[in-house]
């Protein structure tokens, strides 16, 4: 699992728990980190089963991303599909 979702985890559960979002859906994502950020992506499990071969991209959920101020959180198009 990613560090930064599991150091963040009370403020995103907090922020699923305030925008009617699944926390438990959220926590089984493919999650994808950087250095102040991180996404969550949905990962369909019928899709991309020829590994490299296949180029079905993820969409991306959810953004969350350390800003001075505090974590910042940017919903998608996908999200309220795949957190609700």
């Amino acid at each position: 699992m990613c560090k930064m979702f599991n150091d963040w985890s009370s403020e995103i559960k907090n922020y699923c728990d305030n925008n009617g979002l699944n926390y438990d859906k959220a926590s089984q994502m493919v999650k994808s980190c950087g250095k102040n950020f991180l996404f969550l992506q949905y990962h369909d499990p019928e899709c991309g089963k020829r590994g490299l071969l296949d180029e079905t991209p993820m969409p991306l959920v959810l953004r969350v991303t350390q800003t001075p101020d505090g974590l910042v959180f940017e919903q998608t198009e996908n999200t309220k599909k795949y957190l609700s």
